[in-house]
């Protein structure tokens, strides 16, 4: 990495971890002018800044304390998804970088519900378990039209999209891109966790 896209990188990393700017995207730009650099610099990609920010999480942590913390995340991903596939009788995926255990940066557990269920329905099961009122959206996909919630819940950020079940069988392919993506099946992360988190 250049030595100005680094200096970016870890200005926007502190921006993130002190809570100032939530979104790495934005933060990297407020990085950028705070460093005096402005149009034509070359600018760290949001996964550089992450690296950053995981780098500080581990070094404040520890390494044991950073591992309980996303082992702890993935617990939390597991017990969405069991409440989901149960109430609506789905299969359910955690997706992107959740499936890989990459929280650092604001990152939001992507969970497909593959049932056909109402998005109220899905909502009301959330907000009864003690998730935030929801957000709705409608994303367009490879499969077309498909409508999704966000909501949080003990500062975890939980976005769900309602698939087709008939979509499952392009279950690892990303929704909007049909790129491949990290993916976890609800029994693949139990099997993940530690035996008193699974």
């Amino acid at each position: 990495m250049n030595v100005v896209r680094d200096r970016i990188a870890r200005r926007a990393a502190a921006l993130v971890a002190a809570g100032r700017e939530h979104d790495v995207h934005r933060a990297i730009r407020i990085a950028a002018e705070s460093l005096g650099f402005m149009r034509g610099a070359p600018l760290p990609s949001d996964g550089e800044v992450r690296r950053h920010l995981q780098g500080m999480a581990q070094e404040a942590l520890g390494a044991e304390g950073y591992r309980a913390r996303v082992d702890d995340t993935l617990a939390f991903a597991a017990e969405a998804m069991e409440l989901l596939e149960r109430a609506f009788m789905g299969r359910t995926l955690l997706c992107g970088r959740g499936a890989r255990g990459q929280f650092d940066g604001g990152a939001e557990l992507h969970v497909r519900l593959y049932a056909r269920a109402d998005l109220a329905d899905v909502a009301r099961v959330l907000v009864d378990a003690g998730f935030d009122e929801p957000a709705f959206e409608t994303a367009d996909t490879v499969h077309g039209k498909a409508n999704r919630l966000r909501t949080a819940q003990d500062g975890i950020a939980l976005a769900v999209i309602r698939c087709l079940p008939e979509w499952w069988g392009a279950r690892e392919e990303d929704l909007v891109t049909g790129r491949r993506t990290a993916t976890r099946t609800l029994d693949e992360l139990r099997d993940s966790l530690p035996p008193a988190q699974g």
